[in-house]
């Protein structure tokens, strides 16, 4: 397996279309579902402010967990948030086109 190096770029608030108080309840949730060791990216939508509205797409790369855990992070994103969440959790150094655009496309929280 070759390994890539992705060089992300790193959290600010003010290119996001989230507050402080959500970045805190989505990083919360996240380690509480999938672990403190869990690493977040917020992309797509939410990351330009010329859009409205949309969804909250998050990548985040976590240790194994069950499925359920990351089925039960997103539910409770989306009841707290009021906001439709696409969550996709990889294994650590996943180098899959999703995980790629993400990277680096996305803001890591």
């Amino acid at each position: 397996m070759r390994m890539t190096t992705i060089k992300t770029r790193p959290f600010d608030i003010a290119t996001m279309r989230i507050t402080p108080a959500q970045v805190d309840l989505i990083t919360g949730s996240i380690q509480r579902h999938l672990g403190r060791s869990a690493q977040i990216w917020l992309f797509g939508s939410r990351l330009d402010d010329l859009k409205r509205g949309g969804d909250l797409d998050l990548y985040v790369e976590a240790d194994p967990q069950p499925i359920l855990e990351a089925v039960r992070c997103k539910v409770e994103l989306e009841a707290q948030l009021d906001l439709p969440v696409d969550l996709v959790v990889r294994g650590r150094d996943d180098a899959s086109p999703i995980a790629l655009i993400a990277k680096l496309e996305g803001r890591r929280l």
